[in-house]
C-alpha cells in the first residue's frame, strides 16, 4: 500500500509516463505488474470492482516485497459472490470506498506494464471507474498471458510429442490449463491476489519460453495474437 493521499497518488501515477516504457525495452528491465480482479459482474459499464490483487514481476522473478491487495465497498451482492467469496458485509465492514482503493492502486501501478489472463476485462473495468471517479482512463501499456501463449504456439514453443502425433490434442490454455502444464499449485484460486500470484507464475514461465524463441523486448512479448485462419486470404 502507498502512503500518499489520494491526490498525490494521482500526481505520481501521471508523473510515471513522462519517461517509461518503449517497444525496445529488454523484457529484463520491465517492472511488470501482473494482476487481477473480482467484480460483481462481466460488463464493465454496469459492474463494480469488489477486489484487486497485483504483485510485480521484474528482472525475472516475482517481486513478494511489491505487491498490491484491497477489498472495495459495494453496494449489493450478486451471483458472482460464489466465485470470490466476498460479500457485501464483508466488503462493509473491512474495505476501501472505491475512489480511496483506486488512489491507492493508481500510486502502487504507476507506468508498470500490466500482465494478466484475460486481462482485458480488467484493463477495462479499471478504465470505467478510474474515468467515473477522477475522469481518466489507465495510460498503462498492457500485454494477454493468453496471447503470449498463443503467439508461443505459432512459434512452435508447444511442439506436440511425437507419440501423440497421430492424435492431436487442442492444447488447453486456460489458466488453469497452463498451470497444470507448468506443474504450477493453483492456491487461492479465484481470489484476486491468488489468481495475479498464479498468473505471475505462468508469466514467469512464458518469458522463458520467449527468450528461447528470440523474443526478448517488450514488443516481441506484447504482439497481439492474430488467429492464422483469419488472417490468411480467402
Amino acid at each position: 500500500m502507498t502512503l500518499f493521499g489520494k491526490a498525490d497518488c494521482l500526481q505520481v501515477y501521471r508523473e510515471a509516463f513522462e519517461q517509461t516504457w518503449d517497444d525496445s525495452e529488454v523484457v529484463d528491465n520491465i517492472r511488470f505488474v501482473v494482476l487481477d480482479t473480482e467484480t460483481t459482474g462481466l460488463d464493465p459499464r454496469r459492474d463494480r470492482i469488489v477486489t484487486i490483487g497485483a504483485v510485480v514481476v521484474s528482472h525475472g522473478q516475482i517481486m513478494l516485497e511489491d505487491q498490491f491487495e484491497a477489498v472495495i465497498k459495494f453496494d449489493y451482492n450478486t451471483a458472482s459472490v460464489v466465485v470470490h467469496g466476498v460479500t457485501r458485509e464483508a466488503a462493509q465492514e473491512d474495505g476501501l470506498e472505491e475512489p480511496d482503493a483506486l488512489g491507492q492502486f493508481l500510486g502502487y501501478l504507476r507506468d508498470g506494464v500490466i500482465v494478466g489472463h484475460h486481462i482485458g476485462f480488467d484493463v477495462d473495468i479499471l478504465s470505467e471507474r478510474c474515468r467515473a471517479r477522477f475522469g481518466m482512463g489507465l495510460e498503462n501499456r498492457w500485454l494477454d498471458t493468453m496471447e503470449l501463449t498463443l503467439n508461443l504456439e505459432d512459434a512452435g514453443a508447444f511442439a506436440q510429442d511425437e507419440d501423440d502425433a497421430d492424435e492431436p490434442k487442442r492444447p488447453d490454455f486456460s489458466l488453469d490449463g497452463l498451470c497444470r502444464r507448468f506443474n504450477i499449485a493453483p492456491h487461492d484460486r479465484h481470489t484476486a491476489p491468488g489468481d495475479a500470484f498464479i498468473t505471475a507464475q505462468v508469466f514467469l514461465k512464458l518469458l522463458r519460453m520467449a527468450s528461447r524463441h528470440g523474443m526478448s523486448t517488450l514488443q516481441d512479448i506484447s504482439k497481439r495474437w492474430v488467429d492464422p485462419r483469419e488472417a490468411s486470404p480467402r
